[in-house]
């Protein structure tokens, strides 16, 4: 019998909810609105109610989709980046701002709060723990008010259930970008807080992702009983829906920020500065993680030079010079990044290629990095993205490696992956319904 799942992506800029259908074996339904994000000196922040109710409403429209058979959604889960945290008093109101995860308010209480050469020092400053120091150090009432957290994906989903008596959860996905979990041991961490001046905070109850969290009460927008279930991390979810699920797999989600992850069952005693790890979504299996911020070099350029261009004239004229530029030189640990030398008669679609062949080679790098630290040798990698759907910029990332590169043609992954994994919480099992195109290079 045939089934619907949906899954619920709370992305950087944009909010996506869609049904996946167990026998069309795709989504067959999907609907956005933009992630709700205020103006601040550090660079932005959200207000969880306002996040809670465009989830409200975007999920009332799908359910509302003639595409959608109401009375065969048969789970829901949530996914969104990791390190956006939220704060509850005891009561299971949110007490403080959600503080956007690319912002600066991190970086601030890092430079602040801890030493150059101290235990967080190689800490990404992303991750959630200096959120909660800049909150405890700029909004101390909010904090003290506080009893518990979780991440932004696990508050909506929470909230989703529509039952003010179930307990704060935190999946480990979302934990591993916290700063406060032990990714070896796969536990929070209880003498961290103290250890920073935080100890009123509780850690909160830790799942793994894919364990349903209860049922719907039918308080809420979701229809009674309808199990909701533990997601994770964007980029994790991503690579399970593309069929990323073993060790030695490579998964490469090409947005806002190039997350690229090897797949392990065991990590290495030590990693690389930048290289980040984590708990993989399902099959007890870990990560090894490197962003690089290529969605926002291509982004600026892209703004600079293609403004209010249609998207398919750019590719056409990225494509017809491609072969005549070399890669760019990109330095992701400065993010910087220097063209090659370009001809005389210089176009904007020379420049945006140089770029592009020199985000390719980076991602290579990256790539190989990654397999030596995990012992691997890389075979496949998966990559996902808007991107991916374009001919000329799948050929150019084919061109700057000889491994095989399977790209994914579902441009929305990320929910695909969050339904799935809906799926697997609620059934035990787990389609594998993205399609992969690979590119011939001559």
């Amino acid at each position: 019998m045939s089934q619907q799942f949906i899954g619920v992506d709370i992305g950087t800029t944009r909010t996506k909810v869609g049904c996946y259908d167990t026998a069309a074996g795709r989504l067959v339904a999907l609907h956005t609105a933009p992630t709700v994000v205020a103006d601040d000196p550090w660079g932005g922040r959200r207000d969880a109610a306002l996040l809670t109710s465009s989830v409200d409403d975007l999920l009332a429209r799908l359910l509302a989709d003639p595409a959608v058979r109401v009375g065969d959604v048969a789970g829901v889960c949530v996914g969104s980046v990791g390190e956006e945290v939220v704060l509850f008093d005891r009561d299971g109101t949110v007490t403080a701002p959600v503080l956007a995860w690319y912002a600066g308010h991190g970086r601030v209480a890092k430079a602040e709060r801890t030493r150059a050469d101290g235990p967080w020092s190689d800490l990404d400053d992303t991750f959630s723990v200096f959120k909660l120091l800049w909150l405890a150090h700029h909004l101390p009432e909010a904090v003290a008010a506080a009893r518990t957290f979780t991440s932004l994906a696990d508050h909506v989903a929470r909230h989703l259930l529509a039952d003010p008596s179930a307990p704060v959860f935190l999946n480990r996905s979302h934990a591993s970008r916290t700063g406060l979990f032990d990714v070896r041991a796969g536990r929070l961490r209880p003498d961290v807080l103290p250890d920073l001046g935080l100890g009123t905070l509780a850690l909160p109850e830790l799942v793994d992702s894919a364990t349903p969290v209860g049922r719907a009460s039918g308080a809420g927008v979701l229809p009674r009983g309808v199990p909701v279930v533990a997601g994770g991390h964007d980029h994790m979810c991503g690579a399970f829906g593309a069929g990323v699920r073993g060790a030695g797999d490579v998964y490469v989600s090409a947005g806002t920020s190039e997350a690229q992850l090897l797949l392990v069952t065991e990590l290495p005693d030590t990693v690389d500065p930048g290289v980040d790890i984590g708990v993989f979504v399902t099959g007890g299996l870990r990560y090894l993680h490197r962003a690089t911020p290529s969605g926002r070099y291509y982004q600026a350029w892209h703004r600079l030079l293609y403004a209010g261009v249609d998207d398919g004239v750019m590719w056409d004229e990225i494509g017809r010079v491609v072969d005549d530029v070399e890669p760019a030189l990109i330095d992701a640990d400065r993010r910087t990044a220097r063209l090659a030398a370009l001809p005389m008669d210089l176009t904007r679609g020379h420049a945006m290629a140089s770029l592009l062949k020199g985000l390719a080679v980076e991602a290579e790098s990256v790539t190989s990095r990654l397999g030596r630290l995990g012992g691997t040798d890389v075979a496949d990698v998966t990559i996902a993205g808007v991107a991916a759907g374009w001919d000329v910029w799948r050929r150019l990332r084919q061109q700057a490696t000889r491994r095989r590169l399977r790209f994914v043609v579902e441009p929305e992954a990320t929910v695909l992956g969050v339904a799935v994994l809906a799926q697997l919480g609620a059934t035990g099992r787990a389609d594998l319904p993205a399609r992969l195109t690979t590119v011939d290079i001559d």
